[in-house]
């Protein structure tokens, strides 16, 4: 299928698709146009210790100390088997995990990489794996005695999809540039003062480049000269043959030209419909992503089951898709229609691990519980596209749900009934908004009066509504 890579490049950021026979399936978003700091490598100072979590905080030079753990750490730094105490003060390089999110700084690792184009090199191991995509073991081999054969001493390899079926002569000089990087940050190590940077990873539009611009990709279509140049002159220096494919566009809103706006749009809503005219949902919580499949406006023919099983394998198809736009991690339950034929559910649980292959995140379906739903876990790589574009609402606090009026008026009667008999105070001011005085006020004659002449006391409401329904202030007087 025709695939392109879409860099829309606006004032105040940048947005990459990757468009699979004209469907969006990846997006990546650099909000403000700000750099990003994971990949980074830095020689960093242990600010502090904390052994009750054992963890330390490092100064990398920014904003926010970034985090490690200390196992971690001192296994990196061990010599000979015997594993060296971290101190605070000392100097010690790492790389940026995830970035500073909150109030939180980034998360550290010491297991440095520097990923190229077909391989990433693990300095300071001695491993090589090879990514499972690649399955031929014929090529699998091949591969294995090439690096078994050019590895450079100390240093691990870990062997991308893409290398599959390259020339030794390609791979090998990825080796070399890989490891004279690794050998000038080395360097930088003994005679630069940390805090300080030691390596830059690139842009998102050059590492999309470097990591999906190949033979399957008809173009990458970028709308900013600058990038284009930037990108062009990247990609030359690495992959020579690939830069006829990288093609600049004069056009202001590139996303809306090529039809994505309206696909990121469906990615953010809760409800999604299928062509058939089922539908899935799509409900994120803190432990957890759950999606729900019916058939809603789809009835099909005479046959019920036949009806089921096109509504869960288109669903399946568009989850797999829909998990990718939108950037899922964690655990993912799939609750599809009940299906009683054993070989449907086999059909359809094909259907979903193969559009899962897609995916270059790993992801795992770990098969139907009792219940009939479906298990599975994707690799968290960064926020979700929910967790980028939206907030949580002020109003519900993430809950999707708010109490009902009744629910609060009978919680702010139960606060009258305490305040009238349990203190010396004889008249209350209530600071609430418009429906909440309402709801008060249209009780029969008026419930307000009547818990007045009830207690023998006065009760006063005050309009204001910049507080939401759960928000009210009881002021008490004598």
């Amino acid at each position: 299928m025709p695939t392109d890579i879409i860099v829309d490049v606006g004032v105040n950021q940048t947005r990459i698709g990757v468009i699979e026979d004209q469907k969006l399936v990846e997006l990546y978003i650099d909000m403000d146009n700000k750099e990003k700091t994971v990949g980074n490598i830095y020689r960093g100072v242990v600010k502090k210790i904390l052994p009750g979590i054992q963890a330390a905080f490092v100064d990398l030079g920014l904003n926010k100390n970034g985090f490690i753990y200390l196992k971690e750490l001192e296994e990196t730094l061990s010599n000979d088997g015997n594993i060296k105490k971290l101190k605070e003060g000392d100097h010690i390089t790492v790389q940026i995990e995830k970035e500073a999110i909150g109030t939180k700084g980034p998360k550290l690792t010491s297991h440095i990489s520097i990923p190229g184009k077909y391989i990433v090199l693990i300095p300071r191991e001695n491993s090589i794996g090879i990514s499972k995509k690649i399955e031929n073991e014929e090529e699998r081999n091949r591969l294995k005695s090439i690096f078994e054969k050019y590895k450079p001493k100390n240093c691990g390899i870990i062997v991308r999809t893409e290398c599959g079926g390259k020339e030794e002569e390609e791979i090998i000089k990825e080796i070399q540039f890989l490891t004279m990087m690794w050998e000038s940050i080395e360097k930088k190590e003994q005679y630069i003062s940390a805090p300080v940077l030691l390596y830059k990873e690139v842009s998102t539009a050059l590492k999309i480049a470097r990591d999906l611009l190949s033979s399957k990709i008809r173009h990458y279509i970028v709308n900013d000269k600058n990038l284009y140049n930037e990108v062009r002159n990247f990609i030359e220096a690495v992959s020579p043959h690939l830069t006829e494919k990288i093609q600049y566009l004069e056009e202001e809103h590139l996303f809306q030209h090529f039809l994505i706006e309206s696909q990121i749009e469906k990615a953010l809503q809760r409800h999604i419909w299928l062509k058939s005219g089922g539908m899935i949902i799509i409900d994120h919580t803190e432990a957890l992503t759950v999606i729900d499949v019916n058939t809603a406006k789809f009835v099909g023919n005479k046959n019920m089951e036949k009806t089921i099983l096109k509504t869960n394998i288109e669903a399946a198809e568009e989850i797999a898709r829909q998990i990718r736009i939108r950037n899922i991690g964690g655990i993912i339950i799939i609750d599809f229609i009940d299906m009683k034929n054993e070989e449907d559910r086999n059909t359809v649980l094909n259907v979903l691990a193969q559009e899962l292959k897609k995916d270059r995140v790993q992801t795992t379906v770990l098969g139907i519980t009792k219940l009939g739903l479906v298990e599975m876990t994707r690799k968290k790589t960064g926020p979700s596209l929910t967790s980028l574009l939206f907030n949580r609402c002020p109003a519900c606090e993430g809950r999707g749900i708010m109490p009902s009026i009744k629910y609060i008026g009978d919680k702010i009667e139960k606060e009258i009934d305490y305040i009238f008999t349990h203190t010396i105070y004889t008249k209350i001011i209530i600071e609430a908004n418009k429906e909440i005085i309402e709801w008060f006020n249209s009780k029969g004659a008026s419930y307000k009066k009547a818990l007045e002449e009830k207690y023998h006391k006065s009760i006063i409401f005050t309009e204001n509504n910049s507080l939401s329904n759960e928000e009210y202030k009881i002021i008490k007087e004598k």
